[in-house]
């Protein structure tokens, strides 16, 4: 005769099944919270070898060669790769989890799912939480330091640019009219009239 009760109305009558769909409903949120703690913790290790490439390029630029360079970048694009992939796999996890939670995927963050993680998985969140919010904070460090270098470096070659420029071609001369003449090197080390 319950077969044809709606499934409401079937829990009311059997306290039993109404705890049998909790317990599934939680074991189905709770494997999608262990799945997203492992992707978790694969994005804290990609990151982490961002953060060693970022470190190393910092090194790379202090004392340059082409073959480093080539390197260095190989090694952040392999990184950025992963990441996306990451990242996708991440999305579709927290996707489901707000699914089951009835909540709006669209700029779910970690946060709002905490609360629904219990025991090892809420705690095991939470600290890959921290450790990507501190990766993070590591990557974005080094990459200002490394701007800075590089910053400099262009600073530099424009300098040195500017300065050869000015000794070889040193610019406008007047003419006897007091116009300016605009052609022909008059540089301090080479001039047109020798």
């Amino acid at each position: 005769m319950t077969g044809d009760l709606p499934e409401d109305r079937c829990a009311m009558l059997n306290p039993d099944l109404q705890m049998i769909h909790e317990t599934e409903g939680r074991a189905d949120l709770d494997s999608l919270l262990g799945s997203l703690l492992s992707v978790l913790r694969k994005e804290i290790e990609i990151y982490g070898e961002l953060a060693e490439a970022v470190a190393l390029e910092a090194d790379m630029l202090r004392k340059p060669s082409l073959e480093s360079l080539h390197e260095s970048n190989a090694r952040k694009e392999t990184c950025i790769l992963k990441t996306r992939l990451l990242e996708e796999v991440r999305a579709k996890t927290v996707g489901r989890i707000a699914a089951a939670l009835g909540l709006d995927e669209r700029g779910l963050k970690l946060q709002a799912i905490l609360p629904h993680a219990q025991g090892d998985l809420g705690r095991g969140l939470r600290d890959c939480h921290r450790e990507l919010r501190s990766l993070a904070d590591r990557i974005h460090e080094g990459n200002l330091r490394n701007r800075g270098l590089l910053d400099a470096s262009l600073e530099g070659v424009r300098a040195g640019t500017e300065f050869l420029g000015n000794l070889l071609g040193g610019g406008a001369t007047y003419l006897d009219s007091g116009a300016l003449k605009h052609n022909g090197l008059s540089g301090r080390i080479c001039s047109e009239r020798g």
